[in-house]
């Protein structure tokens, strides 16, 4: 019962009374969208493509990342700027509430009770739905922008209008027709693994610190393509599915779920021992 009421204050405070975490992805879906509708308007007019365009085409606009980078003179790295957009706007947005939850009212109650484990399990849970919901959020008003814009609502993708929009130059890409639910669900699962881990990176550096490190990770998976960097397995264009050297999507959820457990429980265990008081 005192973790429901602990679950049920989090999401109080830390989503229903902060605005941040419900506007900000409606925000960032507006923009992707008249990005990606312009762009696909554009091609179609100049007739560089000869496909119509689906809501699969902006999911993947999205989530697809960026294809794998070979540096060479004639190559420069392009930034993945609405991939960096959507996965590391959230980091900063979740960053500051548990730890300021800790050293206001939750302090008090921490140290008269006692109950560590419930109040970490408790952010836990906050920051999983609220890595859940943000997702969601951008992907609905995505939905209602394209049923407003008469954009076919399917899972379609269109390879022409996807080759253009992430400018591929070389022909090492399969040539799928839709997107599969393991690519739909995946990102979402990397990115509450990474929203954990940076959680749990406070407890042993500052909370900027932990999203610096987050930032990192980021840019070093769009810049190399490694199964051995989490980021890849947020990224579409990365997935065997879609690359041929691409990266494994099975491995990725597995990967995914294993560091968000690892996060948890390791934070668990620093947080039993953090002393609240000399932190502050």
């Amino acid at each position: 019962m005192r973790f429901i009421e602990d679950l049920a204050f989090d999401f109080r405070q830390g989503i229903l009374r902060r605005g941040t975490l419900l506007l900000v992805p409606a925000v960032i879906a507006a923009v992707t969208f008249f990005d990606f509708y312009a762009k696909a308007r554009r091609y179609l007019e100049q007739g560089m493509t000869q496909s119509t365009v689906d809501y699969g085409d902006y999911w993947f606009f999205l989530y697809g990342g960026m294809c794998e980078y070979i540096p060479s003179p004639d190559n420069p790295f392009q930034f993945p700027a609405v991939w960096i957009l959507v996965f590391l706007v959230l980091p900063f947005v979740l960053l500051n509430y548990p730890f300021r939850d800790m050293y206001g009212v939750g302090q008090q109650i921490l140290v008269c009770s006692g109950r560590r484990s419930l109040w970490w399990l408790s952010k836990c849970c906050w920051n999983f739905c609220g890595t859940v919901l943000y997702h969601l959020i951008i992907q609905a008003a995505g939905l209602v922008l394209s049923l407003v814009f008469e954009v076919e609502i399917s899972n379609r993708i269109h390879m022409d209008f996807i080759n253009l929009v992430f400018n591929i130059r070389y022909q090492e890409v399969w040539n799928p027709s839709s997107l599969p639910v393991a690519a739909l669900l995946l990102p979402m699962l990397v990115s509450a693994a990474i929203n954990m881990l940076q959680m749990t990176m406070s407890l042993f550096i500052r909370p900027m610190f932990g999203f610096f490190a987050v930032a990192v990770l980021l840019l070093a998976s769009a810049y190399l393509l490694s199964p051995l960097l989490i980021g890849n397995y947020a990224m579409a264009f990365r997935y065997d599915w879609m690359l041929k050297a691409g990266v494994s999507m099975e491995a990725g959820m597995r990967i995914a779920a294993i560091l968000l457990f690892l996060a948890v429980l390791s934070g668990l265990v620093r947080f039993r021992l953090y002393d609240i008081l000399e932190s502050e």
